[in-house]
């Protein structure tokens, strides 16, 4: 396989994550000629703190839907991982000058139009192993239809802590503008969970070591699938609770996002999209198959390096889990932050209504930022 093909042509495992996890074997290292693309929004936390999380969460999905425009342009198949308040993505070197052009061109548009600094910059694979990282990624099928990238490591982390401590120019010439943010939708609610008595906890968890991610990370999903269930019970996202947006507000957030400039015609048409899709998801048969698919094709659960994830459950199941994990934190295997919020958000990619589409979710109020912090503590 050429290493353009490297992620495409992974493997794909077809058992829980929690077993992949223990079998090394399972996992191959990354191309030295890869790269690791970060963004990250400066001060996030102050910008969720004056109410603007999903302006944040928007920036952050904007940041992988450009990519993968490109990507998909270019027929490579590329690993991301969302964060709430940024996102990592890795990129061929074919596509890199491209994906850090758009993203320029995305960091602009935050900066003018929502007055927060969307930070941007990318760091080579093989030069995160000459500083002795290691970056180890295997591809695991999820449920029927989503198939997850499982990277361990520590490589994304240092190229994240790299991003967040300097603050590069990236001077790119010769590119004509190249921002297509076509397919990003934010056209869902808030979204209570399945059960109305319940609650949404969103969670980090980072082992002590490298060494340990195996066994710990393994040792929590564990815990997590006993206490809470499987990924599909704990699922935050049912077809039931979803409700369309009717704010102009948030339809003009996601016109600025994408086109850098208020037209009103793009958000005239988001606002018919938006009306007709309410006909169209519950009396179209593609529209009723976007539906149920949709929970299945939601990032609710993420291994980076840390775990990343979602989940639906009572204030009792979350007592539970924070005493397991804050045992083992004792034990110095890990340390966890974690924020608890009454709906999740939900940020998606949609090429068509009957074509890939994938969904980004986040608790509300900046669950992913809110436990960042308490981790940081």
């Amino acid at each position: 396989m050429t290493n353009n093909d490297f992620y495409r042509d992974l493997f794909i495992q077809h058992i829980p994550i929690q077993e992949v996890l223990l079998e090394p074997s399972l996992f191959e290292d990354v191309p030295d000629d890869w790269n690791i693309i970060v963004t990250d929004v400066q001060n996030s936390t102050a910008a969720v703190s004056a109410g603007n999380h999903q302006l944040v969460n928007l920036a952050a999905t904007g940041s992988i839907v450009a990519c993968l425009n490109i990507a998909r342009d270019n027929d490579v198949m590329i690993p991301f991982f969302f964060g709430g308040d940024g996102a990592t993505i890795i990129v061929p070197d074919i596509i890199l000058k491209e994906c850090l052009h758009a993203l320029i061109l995305h960091q602009e548009n935050c900066q003018s139009n929502f007055d927060f600094f969307l930070r941007v910059d990318s760091c080579k694979v093989g030069d995160m192993y000459k500083k002795g990282a290691t970056l180890k990624i295997t591809k695991v099928k999820l449920n029927d239809l989503h198939i997850i990238p499982v990277v361990l490591g520590d490589a994304l982390q240092m190229a994240e802590d790299e991003v967040k401590s300097k603050s590069r120019k990236i001077g790119l010439t010769n590119i004509p503008y190249n921002l297509n943010l076509k397919g990003m939708e934010c056209k869902w609610d808030k979204i209570a969970p399945p059960v109305d008595s319940n609650e949404i906890l969103t969670l980090i968890i980072k082992a002590q070591t490298t060494a340990l991610q195996s066994t710990v990370y393994s040792e929590v999903l564990t815990k997590m699938e006993f206490i809470y269930g499987d990924v599909k019970k704990r699922h935050p996202i049912t077809i039931e609770k979803l409700i369309m947006i009717n704010s102009l507000g948030q339809l003009k957030n996601e016109v600025l996002m994408k086109f850098s400039e208020l037209k009103w015609v793009e958000v005239f048409t988001s606002a018919i999209r938006s009306f007709i899709a309410r006909w169209y998801l519950k009396t179209n048969e593609k529209g009723r198959n976007y539906l149920r698919e949709l929970p299945e094709l939601t990032e609710s659960l993420m291994v980076d390096g840390t775990i990343n994830t979602v989940i639906s459950g009572t204030a009792k199941q979350r007592e539970l889990l924070l005493f397991e994990l804050q045992a083992m934190q004792d034990k110095n295997l890990l340390r966890y932050g974690y924020y608890v919020s009454n709906t999740s958000v939900l940020s998606c990619y949609v090429t068509a209504i009957d074509d890939y589409h994938v969904h980004f979710l986040d608790g509300d109020q900046g669950g992913y930022t809110q436990a960042s912090k308490l981790l940081k503590l």
